[in-house]
């Protein structure tokens, strides 16, 4: 956000010769803000190859409004050129592929704790799904995970007792629907790989879904695929 012009004003008021003559000084301090350099940049609101203009504030003593010594700098800020939206300078390291990469790297930590998640839930560390975690892992992500890996992970995990519905749920906002299907297949293939799916996987599902923001109707439509 823009800094706010800051005015302070003072005024001094000299008395001559008793009620005959008065004048008045006025002096202060106001914030000046001047352009430092333009370019472009991924603006939030605008997109892509939008221009902006670097903001600089700075406090200046005023003699009758007038700017004259430059003091102490206010602080900077990215002004759009388009939409006049204003924005923290860390917005022009901003960029949409790394952010995609980002996401991405987070979406397949997520699905692996998820995977985890579903494997533990019945409370048997089953070979068939540690087994079908790493297929599913490396066609989803196309990197190999080793069973030595995968079955640390797991214990550290299944020790710590900790849940992946927190990171699943930070997630969430940036997956479309065919996303959160995803997760939700790839929880029960795991949780089908011995061929049974208990009450506490199940239970494990509806919580794992609730996370992602799925309606009843559409998990109980995402199930009613898989099971045909």
């Amino acid at each position: 956000m823009p800094l706010a012009k800051h005015w302070e004003r003072f005024i001094i008021l000299f008395r001559i010769n008793e009620g005959t003559y008065m004048f008045f000084i006025i002096f202060g301090t106001r914030g000046v803000t001047s352009t430092k350099e333009q370019g472009q940049f991924h603006c939030p609101h605008c997109g892509p190859n939008s221009s902006y203009r670097l903001k600089s504030v700075r406090r200046f003593f005023t003699l009758y409004f007038i700017p004259l010594i430059p003091l102490d700098s206010l602080g900077q800020y990215i002004e759009c050129s388009q939409c006049q939206g204003t924005y923290n300078e860390n917005v022009l390291s901003y960029s949409p592929a790394n952010a995609e990469k980002q996401v991405e790297a987070m979406f397949m930590i997520a699905m692996k704790q998820v995977m985890i998640g579903m494997l533990l839930a019945d409370g048997v560390i089953d070979d068939s799904e540690v087994k079908v975690l790493q297929d599913i892992f490396e066609e989803l992500a196309g990197v190999e995970v080793s069973e030595e890996d995968l079955r640390e992970e797991i214990e550290v995990i299944q020790k710590e007792g900790s849940s992946c519905l927190e990171m699943v749920a930070a997630i969430s906002h940036s997956l479309n629907n065919s996303g959160k299907e995803k997760v939700i297949r790839a929880a029960y293939r795991i949780a089908m790989a011995d061929n049974v799916f208990d009450e506490s996987e199940s239970e494990f599902l509806s919580d794992l879904s609730a996370a992602m923001d799925i309606t009843s109707a559409h998990l109980r439509g995402i199930m009613s695929e898989l099971m045909q």
